[in-house]
């Protein structure tokens, strides 16, 4: 029996390493590709949560700078 692919962080950095991981163990034949496929989806779903959330971070940030000056 394939190993589940599980992603223990919640931050960007997590999301890459654990998706470059699914796609390594997919490509050894160590989990199913179903799975792999599965697993890189969500970790694409995350990432783009966060990249939005950095962009707003940054926007809001300017937003004040501007303000200030």
């Amino acid at each position: 029996m394939k190993k589940v692919l599980k992603c223990p962080g919640i931050c960007l950095d997590k999301f890459l390493d654990c998706a470059f991981r699914a796609i390594i163990e997919a490509k050894l034949d160590l989990v199913d590709k179903d799975e792999a496929l599965d697993a890189l989806w969500e970790y694409l779903v995350n990432i783009d949560y966060e990249v939005k959330l950095l962009e707003k971070r940054i926007n809001t940030s300017k937003t004040t700078e501007e303000g200030t000056t």
